[in-house]
């Protein structure tokens, strides 16, 4: 299914609000990230859900939701979303320990998870075209 994520510009960056659930919200730095984070907050909030319980409502849609007034200046893009549990995916790592661990320590600093570490080093990387020919 396919949900509107509004995206506003604020001080920080960006918030993002889903007008079909009002209780998940995320944010990020740059449109990337807060794209990024709208795929990820949605997944786990629908997950969530239906875990619970819940039905997932028909998504709105995009034309209804910008012709609303208060929406007018807001960027909306459609976010999919399975809300079934596959929407993230585990894989294999392999790396030297060397490395591994000066990851695990800046994680233990930083309080946050070495999936999140990674998460943020790829984007980083896929918005600098560091790889760019």
């Amino acid at each position: 299914m396919q949900y509107v994520a509004l995206f506003e510009k604020d001080k920080q960056g960006y918030s993002v609000t889903f007008p079909d659930f009002p209780a998940c919200t995320t944010c990020g730095e740059t449109l990337s990230e807060a794209v990024d984070h709208a795929h990820e907050a949605l997944a786990m909030f629908a997950e969530d859900l239906v875990e619970r319980g819940k039905i997932l409502p028909e998504p709105s849609e995009k034309k209804k939701i910008l012709a609303q007034t208060e929406n007018k200046s807001k960027k909306a893009i459609n976010i999919s979303v399975k809300g079934d549990g596959t929407d993230f995916e585990e894989f294999e790592l392999v790396m030297h320990t060397h490395l591994l661990e000066r990851i695990e320590k800046c994680c233990r600093k930083n309080n946050i998870s070495p999936a999140d570490f990674l998460a943020m080093a790829a984007r980083k990387t896929l918005d600098s075209d560091e790889f760019a020919e």
